[in-house]
């Protein structure tokens, strides 16, 4: 972004107001009609406005000097020569003789294309009565019709005629129509495909013509070649072609001296400067998006020092002024402009002429004056938590006043009924093919497929199908792409999913997304959501008597056992009790059914193991009791309650492991871009030694290069091994915090603090490639210890912003963690006060227990098949 800004001059509004302006639009020429005058502005609408501008200074009457003047000039009546509303719209003007009338008079004509025909105008000036003033009338002198739509227009002496100027129309479809003044008029057509139409242009010293084809080639044709009548004599192949890979947005010609004249192409992402033979001068990239462009030629071109100046015009507003390749100004626009040209007008040579798609026209000059941004004020004020929890309240509900809720349930139904969406998994487990993380020698990895099928009900322009599994899990293919798709068509498609990471999953669903997009580019969403069986995870195994880490669930209204639950893993054995063993980590974990009560607990040496029981057990117990039946049934929906959770020390152990691990990441990985830096400045030597001819120095460099070259091998490995070790410890805390989400949500927590509790349990976790998940996660629990239904008792009036939305760089675990575990204990202080202890639970088993003769509690669990009573 430049400091500079172009300085007004002159400033008018055209006619038309509306966007209906291209960069064919503005001309800018001397039109002779009185004695020193100087140049005129042309612009012209597509709604048929024609305006011509004449502008000049303004008096000196008032003793201002010249430089006054130069900055306080303003727009004046008598600066509009014509103002004309014509029938058609207007696509392209230009200026010259075109008749032979007077071939003597210095009077320019004005040719204006329409869509269908060409009409040629004369401007007649009138003299005015008493103190009015003359005024300009437009006369039609004689007009062309089209037979097909045009495209652009240029003008020349074709043939090097002296004296008079010919016209070529180039029609939508790439054909080129002649007009001479004796009313001799043909028609050409180019070689090949001409479906995009692009600029033409005439090139004087070579009589030739220069357009741009649709296979991007820049071509040059001999208006003798085009000019020919007899079919046989005439070539249609250009005489020179240079393929330049992009559209062109214009282009231009100037002669730069005696022997050649240079093409200027402004493309969609280059420049390009050629000869009129066809030699490439230079490419110039530009690392913006231009709009428009004017080049022009300071000095005559047989004088040795004429330069060649480019001006270009970006989206941002930013007008970059080129000498041949090398930029020399950069300047900023008030308006991003359409057409750009260059004029010399009264008070003012050399101005730039810029005109926007609103009909705003300015003439300005380039200052040297900067426009430097002031930075406001800050607002160091301190912030109030009471005042901005309210303006964020007030900021919602406008929110929700200003969306439409009513028809969402039509817009889901029609969804629906324009794609019908089925996944369907294949229950039946084969032994894995693909290549995974796992050691397979001494494990045996299961797979199983997933068909997914979309029927179309309309036409659509995109269709997409999006897999999507845990990430311990992964799919033989993720994303499947459909393009213009008719109606009643059926998309059918099928993946395998397996265990591709050495860790347990968190849970068992697979969601199944399909996004699609319509003729009329409106996009809808379908998701789907499959199980995958748990057999592919665990087996069965003798139950543990005893465990480190217990999670009881209650279940209201029912009361199913285990046999019912998990019929695959029961052949033998106490069915209240059931062991499952992780065929993938070997961790086993035990659920344990209460007697006498609708209770069950999972319990297992190693916290990791416990997710994916709970997750199978809680969809297991809904799905067989019927949970999302219709609500508006007698049958009352199933609630499952879970009244304990796990200690949050084995969490917080994870959060340790991972982020030492992150930091051992960051360590090596700035050893490995130490010793890439080594390894570069080795092989410069090596390639100087070679140079020199030096053998005796080769062997030093040798040894230094494989001695880097192993401790750069031994780096990666050690960085990948960590990068897999990162990997699980994220898998594995995932499956913690899935595990504290269903803990605390399956509560009787209240819905206030519900969307709170779940915002913090955000999983996957992931890392980015600056900070790690516990940098990123913090200024989320500074915000929520200090705002919301889970902020801290002792409230305080107001915070510091930097603090608490800003990622600290100096970041601290231990204040990280004693943060998470004071917002856990919050959440349990939320629960419900009426729940029952792990004690008081207990001591309930073991009366139960006493009731019933029992010489040991119900919850234990046995370790041999035979001492299971029958």
């Amino acid at each position: 972004m430049s400091l500079f800004k172009i300085c007004n001059w002159w400033k008018t509004q055209c006619p038309d107001v509306e966007p209906n302006y291209d960069s064919f639009s503005v001309h800018c020429t001397r039109l002779c009609l009185e004695e020193g005058e100087k140049d005129s502005i042309i612009v012209g609408s597509h709604s048929g406005h024609l305006s011509i501008y004449q502008p000049s200074s303004r008096s000196t009457a008032d003793g201002e000097s010249d430089e006054d003047q130069l900055f306080e000039n303003v727009f004046q009546y008598s600066d509009v020569i014509l103002e004309t509303k014509l029938t058609l719209p207007v696509i392209g003007i230009t200026s010259g003789k075109f008749t032979t009338a007077a071939k003597a008079d210095p009077k320019l004509h004005i040719a204006v294309l329409h869509p269908m025909k060409v009409c040629i105008y004369q401007l007649l000036t009138l003299d005015g009565i008493a103190d009015h003033g003359d005024h300009t009338k437009l006369m039609m002198l004689y007009e062309h019709p089209l037979g097909k739509a045009a495209f652009s227009l240029c003008r020349g002496n074709f043939g090097g005629v002296k004296g008079r100027d010919f016209l070529c129309i180039q029609h939508m479809d790439g054909s080129l129509k002649f007009f001479e003044q004796d009313g001799i008029s043909f028609e050409r057509d180019l070689p090949g495909e001409r479906n995009i139409p692009s600029p033409i242009h005439y090139i004087p010293r070579t009589d030739c013509f220069v357009t741009v084809s649709p296979g991007w080639d820049l071509e040059c044709y001999r208006y003798q070649d085009l000019s020919e009548p007899n079919v046989s004599l005439r070539r249609n192949d250009p005489i020179w072609s240079l393929c330049i890979g992009e559209y062109a947005l214009d282009l231009n010609v100037h002669q730069v001296s005696n022997v050649e004249s240079v093409i200027i192409v402004l493309g969609e992402n280059n420049l390009f400067c050629l000869t009129d033979t066809g030699k490439l001068k230079f490419i110039k990239k530009l690392d913006y998006s231009p709009i428009c462009f004017f080049s022009f030629v300071i000095g005559w071109y047989w004088e040795p020092d004429a330069r060649l100046m480019i001006a270009i015009v970006s989206e941002s507003g930013s007008s970059l002024l080129y000498e041949g390749s090398q930029i020399v100004w950069s300047a900023e626009l008030p308006e991003v402009p359409v057409a750009l040209s260059r004029a010399n007008v009264s008070g003012l040579p050399g101005a730039l002429v810029t005109l926007d798609n609103t009909g705003v026209l300015s003439v300005g000059f380039l200052g040297s004056e900067p426009h430097l941004f002031k930075v406001p004020p800050l607002n160091l004020a301190p912030l109030e938590v009471a005042k901005c929890q309210k303006e964020m309240m007030e900021l919602e509900k406008e929110i929700r006043a200003g969306v439409d809720f009513s028809d969402i349930a039509l817009i889901n139904a029609a969804t629906e009924r324009d794609v019908a969406l089925h996944a369907i998994l294949d229950p039946k487990l084969e032994r894995c093919t693909f290549s995974t993380n796992i050691s397979t020698e001494e494990i045996s990895v299961s797979m199983c497929q997933i068909v997914v099928t979309a029927t179309t009900r309309i036409n659509l322009e995109l269709l997409q199908i999006c897999v999507a599994t845990d990430p311990a899990l992964k799919c033989s293919k993720e994303i499947f792409m459909f393009r213009d798709i008719g109606a009643d068509k059926v998309q059918k498609v099928e993946t395998w999913i397996y265990p591709f990471e050495a860790a347990i999953p968190a849970g068992l669903t697979v969601h199944v997304s399909c996004s699609y997009t319509n003729k009329q580019g409106i996009s809808r969403v379908l998701q789907k959501c499959v199980i995958l069986p748990l057999e592919m995870f665990v087996k069965s195994t003798q139950a543990s008597k005893e465990a480190s880490h217990k999670v009881t669930l209650t279940v209201h209204n029912s009361n199913e056992g285990l046999v019912n639950l998990f019929p695959e893993f029961f052949s033998e054995g106490s069915p209240h009790a059931l062991g499952l063993l992780s065929v993938i980590t070997g961790s086993k974990a035990t659920i344990v059914a209460a007697k006498n009560s609708n209770r069950y607990r999972v319990q297992s040496e190693d916290l990791s193991a416990i997710p994916l029981i709970i997750s199978a057990l809680i969809e297991r117990i809904q799905r067989r009791n019927g949970s999302n039946t219709d609500p508006d049934s007698k049958k009352p929906i199933l609630k499952v309650s879970i009244s304990s959770s796990p200690p949050i020390e084995g969490l917080l152990e994870e959060i340790d492991k991972h982020y030492n691990l992150r930091l051992q990441y960051k360590k090596v990985s700035d050893e490995l871009e130490v010793r890439t830096g080594q390894m570069r400045l080795f092989e410069r030597r090596f390639v100087v030694k070679l140079q020199e001819r030096s053998l005796r120095a080769l062997d030093g460099i040798l040894m230094l290069l494989k001695k880097n070259h192993v401790g750069i091998a031994k780096t990666y490995a050690e960085l990948k091994a960590i990068n897999s070790q990162i990997k699980i410890s994220q898998i594995h805390l995932s499956g913690l915090f899935s595990l504290f989400e269903a803990c605390f949500v399956h509560s009787d927590i209240s819905a206030k603090c519900l969307d709170t509790v779940r915002s913090i349990f955000t999983t996957p976790v992931f890392d980015c490639s600056e900070h790690s998940w516990e940098e990123m996660i913090q200024p989320m629990l500074n915000f929520l210890s200090q705002n919301g239904p889970l902020r801290a008792t002792t409230g305080i009036s107001s915070f510091d912003e930097k603090y608490v939305f800003a990622v600290d760089d100096n970041f601290h675990l231990e204040q990280f963690k004693k943060q998470l575990t004071a917002l856990f204990a919050r959440i349990g202080e939320k629960r419900s006060k009426t729940r029952r202890s792990s004690a008081d639970f207990e001591e309930e088993l073991e009366e139960l227990a006493d009731e019933n003769e029992a010489t040991t509690s119900e919850w234990v669990s046995y370790e041999k098949p035979s001492d299971m009573p029958l």
